[in-house]
C-alpha cells in the first residue's frame, strides 16, 4: 500500500533570475552617434540627452576637497577654472594666505551615462543586495546510466522535490491565514546543474538566495522563472554528458585514438 501523499503548505512562491550588477544603458549604435554629436559640437537629440554628462566631477571633487583638509573651500566647475589636479594646491596656497577662503573653479570634465548598477537585486525589496553566501543544495546524482538524459533528469525533479522541500519548512510552522498573505522570493544563482565527479559520473547542484516578504511581490525588472515555485534545471549538453560517463582512462584513450598522427 503506497503511502499518503504528505500534505504541502499553500503559498505563493517566486523565483527569479538573478539580476546582473550593471546594465547597459543604451545601445552601442546610441553612444556612437551621442560621441559623434559632441565632438561635433552640435545639438544632441532629445533621446540622448540624459546620457550627457557636462560635468562628472562635480561629487568627486567635493568629496575629495574634504578628504584633503579643505572642506571649507567652495568648488564648482567653469570654463575658466583650473585643471582638477591644481585645486588642492590652490585650496593650500589660500590658506597659507590667510583671510576668507575664495571658491575654486575648476574645469569639467565632461562624460557619457553608459551603464547603471543593480542595487536592488531582490524582488520586494528597496535596494536590498544579495547576501554574501548562498544557500546550496546537492544531489548525489549517479555514475552509469543505460540512458544518461533520462536518469539526469529523473535526478533533476528529485533535486526540486528536495527544494520544494526546503522551501515549505519555511511555512509549516505558520498559521494558514497568514500563509496567505506571505510570499517567498527565491533568487536563483545557479540553476539545478551537472558537475563531473572525481572519477565518473555526476552530480547536480544548486545555488538561490530566498526570503519572505508579506503581501505581493513586484517583478519589475527580474526575469522570472516561476511563480508557483518550480526551480529551473539546465540540462548538460550530450558531448557534456557523454564525457563525464567516462573514466580519465576511457578520456585519454578517445583523445589517443582522435589525435592526428605524423607522419
Amino acid at each position: 500500500m503506497n503511502p499518503a501523499p504528505k500534505e504541502r503548505p499553500v503559498y505563493r512562491h517566486v523565483i527569479v533570475k538573478r539580476r546582473g550588477y550593471v546594465d547597459p544603458v543604451a545601445s552601442p549604435e546610441d553612444l556612437r552617434r551621442l560621441r559623434q554629436q559632441v565632438e561635433a559640437d552640435s545639438p544632441i537629440d532629445d533621446d540622448l540627452k540624459h546620457l550627457f554628462v557636462a560635468d562628472t566631477l562635480r561629487q568627486t571633487m567635493k568629496k575629495v576637497m574634504a578628504w584633503a583638509g579643505h572642506g571649507d573651500v567652495d568648488v564648482e566647475a567653469s570654463s575658466e577654472g583650473i585643471n582638477p589636479e591644481a585645486t588642492f594646491g590652490e585650496a593650500d596656497a589660500m590658506k597659507m594666505r590667510g583671510g576668507e577662503r575664495e571658491k575654486v573653479g575648476y574645469k569639467p570634465q565632461e562624460g557619457y551615462i553608459v551603464s547603471k548598477i543593480n542595487t536592488n537585486q531582490v524582488p520586494g525589496g528597496r535596494n536590498e543586495p544579495l547576501p554574501s553566501e548562498p544557500t546550496m543544495l546537492v544531489h548525489p546524482g549517479f555514475d552509469h546510466a543505460d540512458d544518461a538524459n533520462a536518469e539526469y533528469m529523473r535526478c533533476a525533479l528529485q533535486l526540486q522535490e528536495m527544494i520544494r522541500d526546503y522551501s515549505d519548512r519555511k511555512f509549516l510552522l505558520m498559521e494558514p491565514m497568514m500563509r496567505a498573505g506571505v510570499t517567498l522570493v527565491t533568487v536563483c544563482i545557479t540553476p539545478i546543474t551537472a558537475a563531473p565527479r572525481a572519477d565518473v559520473g555526476l552530480e547536480l547542484y544548486c545555488e538561490f538566495h530566498q526570503t519572505t516578504r508579506f503581501g505581493f511581490v513586484d517583478t519589475e525588472g527580474f526575469e522570472v522563472y516561476s511563480e508557483v515555485g518550480d526551480y529551473p534545471y539546465a540540462p548538460p549538453s550530450d558531448m557534456d554528458l557523454l564525457m563525464m560517463m567516462k573514466t580519465r582512462d576511457e578520456l585519454g584513450i578517445t583523445i589517443s585514438a582522435t589525435r592526428p598522427t605524423r607522419e
